[in-house]
């Protein structure tokens, strides 16, 4: 069975990042935490809605975190982070080319995402589904299976989070990641159960889908490159056409002065 760790436990350099190998279409590389699964239990969030991409007819989880805590969101920003500065010490080996940071930032895909000030962070996460149905359990205050369509906007909930790694495609890459159990949180204290995963320091799920993108090529990483040198060109010429508008006020300005004397 696998060790569940608490998202306030989880030490990022435990994190073992295994070489991208060719699946199908695409790479991937396989993450644990020491020599397991990595299976992230959080703290209270507070649901959302479940929520379908019409084009894929993925399902997500969509939460808030706690209004007085962000630690959660906090460490979901590290754990980007992290993917990325991997990713880059590792790309000669992995890739047999380095890829530089700022094509690597333009590349990932973030769990976590910007907020605007004042306001608290969503989060949106996987669902695993087969055949139209969620595949993620989902537990009252009791430890008993209920329907998923039992959570109601506002809730609050526990999830176990389960990093399985990342996956290199052709245009971008990201960490794949899916929500396993559900706990809704109907009392300030939950009762433990040998049966439920979320309350156990034991346990665990992996659930595989199927994916249907391209492998990462030379022709792209070029293409955010090309990006990026042409974002600093257009600033550096903006500048310029700035500082010639100030110099013509100037100019202008003196001139007037001249011929009104």
């Amino acid at each position: 069975m696998s060790q569940i760790i608490r998202y306030n436990k989880l030490v990022l350099d435990t994190l073992k990042y295994e070489k991208p190998i060719q699946q199908n279409n695409l790479y991937f590389g396989t993450m644990n935490y020491k020599e397991d699964q990595c299976l992230i239990q959080t703290p209270k969030l507070v649901f959302k809605e479940i929520k379908e991409d019409p084009s894929t007819k993925q399902k997500y989880l969509v939460v808030t975190v706690d209004p007085n805590d962000f630690s959660f969101y906090d460490l979901l920003v590290k754990l980007d982070d992290h993917n990325l500065s991997q990713t880059y010490k590792s790309s000669k080996e992995w890739f047999n080319k380095e890829l530089p940071m700022d094509v690597l930032e333009n590349m990932y895909r973030r769990i976590s995402t910007p907020f605007v000030k004042d306001t608290v962070p969503e989060i949106k996460i996987k669902i695993p589904f087969h055949k139209g149905k969620i595949q993620s359990k989902v537990y009252d205050q009791s430890n008993t299976i209920i329907n998923y369509e039992q959570l109601k906007e506002g809730c609050q909930i526990i999830c176990i989070l389960h990093v399985k790694g990342l996956k290199f495609l052709k245009k971008d890459y990201y960490c794949d990641n899916c929500i396993t159990q559900i706990k809704l949180c109907s009392l300030p204290t939950l009762n433990i159960s040998d049966r439920c995963l979320i309350e156990d320091d034991e346990g665990g799920i992996t659930e595989e889908s199927k994916y249907d993108y391209e492998i990462i090529d030379e022709e792209i990483v070029q293409k955010h490159k090309d990006i990026i040198e042409y974002q600093e060109k257009i600033k550096c010429l903006q500048g310029n056409i700035e500082k010639d508008q100030s110099e013509l006020s100037t100019f202008q300005g003196k001139l007037e002065e001249l011929r009104r004397s």
